[in-house]
Parts: C-alpha cells; structure tokens; sequence
C-alpha cells in the first residue's frame, strides 16, 4: 500500500513538472534549444560551379533531417549573384529552380550579400523572394556561428 502511494506521488510530481516546462515555454520562461545548424560562405562564378554546390545539397535530402540536424545556410557572396537576377531567370531558370525547391524543401537558407550585390549593380528587388538578402555575408556567417552555434563549411 505504501508503494502505491509513493508511486502515486511521484507521478503526479513527474506530470506536473512536465506541465510546468510545458507552461515555461509557452510564456517564453524558458527557450527549446535550437539545433545548431551549418553554414556555407560560396563565391563561385560559373553555373557549373553552383550546380556542384547544390548537387551537394540535394544528396543530402535522403540523409539529412533539418529538424535533427539543423539548417545549411548558403551564403551567397560573389559572382553567383548575378545568376540569380531575374533578368537573368531565362538562361539560369534550372539552377534558379533547384536552388527554391532546395530553399523551400528546408534543405538550405540562401542569403545573399547585399554589399557585394551594391558593388555588381544588383538592385534588391531583381533577386528572386526565396533568397534572404543580408548586409554583410562575413558578418552573418560570424553571426550563425556565434549566436546560433552554426559549423563553418
């Protein structure tokens, strides 16, 4: 008898703290840890050269799970821009396409650097919406590593 109580106890302390970290997060007490993720600085300057990179990419969709492994941040800061302008879009529309179906399957985050879009006369809005434009792509790769734990690849 005394071991059904004892039981009795420790499963209504075990349900209640459950309930507690339950409430805890959705107050915002408390924070989930994020899964850190990695994060890829790319200068190419060839189609053929990203098709590489996203080659890579899409490989790993079979084996990688974002929500256990954390994101691929690509962060695009060099002549791969200009592949993306959508006056460009006819003649780059395949690798355009894999790279927002990769974006949007959770695969891969891709930024680019607004300082380097600056300097090859890139207006913000001829970049496709899928692609996150950041100020400064060393800034943000320090950033994701720093604050959110990311690996540099």
């Amino acid at each position: 008898m005394r071991f059904r109580g004892i039981r009795q106890f420790f499963t209504i302390v075990v349900f209640t703290s459950i309930g507690s970290v339950v409430l805890a997060q959705e107050t915002g007490e408390i924070q989930v840890p994020e899964i850190p993720g990695y994060v890829f600085g790319v200068t190419v300057t060839s189609v053929e050269e990203l098709e590489v990179i996203l080659n890579r990419a899409d490989s790993l969709r079979e084996l990688f799970d974002p929500e256990l492994h954390g994101r691929i941040a690509v962060v695009l800061h060099g002549e791969e821009l200009q592949l993306f302008r959508k006056d460009n879009y006819a003649a780059n529309y395949s690798i355009v396409e894999r790279a927002r179906l990769l974006d949007q399957d959770n695969i891969i985050d891709i930024k680019a650097c607004q300082t380097m879009m600056r300097i090859l006369e890139i207006d913000q809005s001829e970049l496709p919406g899928f692609i996150e434009q950041i100020p400064f792509a060393p800034v943000e790769i320090e950033r994701l590593v720093k604050e959110h734990g990311f690996t540099r690849l």
